[in-house]
C-alpha cells in the first residue's frame, strides 16, 4: 500500500468520525429530539429511582414543554387546590435545586440540570443515545 493510500485511508477514516460526531451535535440542537429523548428521559430515571416524586416529575414536565414556566403553568396539576399549594411546590422544587429562576427576582422558572439528580440522568440517557464514547474499546 502507497503512503498515499494510506493518507487517504487514514483521512476518510477521521472525515468519518467528524461527520458522525456534527450529526450528534445537531441531534441536540433539535429541541424536539433533545426534550424528547435526553431531558424527558432523564427525568424518567430520576422518577424510577425516586430521587423525585409524581408530583416534581409533572412539574418538571412542564418546565422541559414550556422551557420557562410560572405559577399559573401548574393550574391544571392542583385543580381544586389552593394557589398556595403550587407555591409550596415551587419553593420545594427550588430548595431542592430542582428549578431556579430564569432571572433574579423574576416568578418564571427553569429546569436546573445541574442538579445532581437531574445530571445522573441527563448522563445516562446521552449514554442510551450513544452520544458518549463506549468504554474499553
Amino acid at each position: 500500500m502507497s503512503s498515499k493510500n494510506g493518507i487517504i485511508e487514514w483521512s476518510e477514516y477521521v472525515l468519518s468520525g467528524l461527520k458522525i460526531e456534527l450529526e450528534k451535535i445537531d441531534k441536540l440542537l433539535d429541541y424536539q429530539y433533545l426534550s424528547r429523548n435526553i431531558l424527558l428521559r432523564a427525568l424518567s430515571y430520576s422518577k424510577e429511582s425516586r430521587q423525585i416524586n409524581d408530583v416534581e416529575f409533572q412539574i418538571l414536565q412542564i418546565s422541559i414543554n414550556k422551557q420557562v414556566f410560572q405559577s399559573s403553568d401548574l393550574k391544571e396539576l392542583f385543580v381544586g387546590k389552593h394557589s398556595a399549594e403550587i407555591s409550596r411546590n415551587i419553593k420545594r422544587l427550588r430548595d431542592k435545586n430542582l428549578i431556579t429562576s430564569e432571572k433574579e427576582n423574576s416568578r418564571k422558572y427553569l429546569i436546573n440540570f445541574q442538579n445532581k439528580i437531574l445530571l445522573r440522568g441527563i448522563i445516562r440517557a446521552l449514554d442510551d443515545n450513544g452520544f458518549l464514547p463506549i468504554m474499553n474499546e
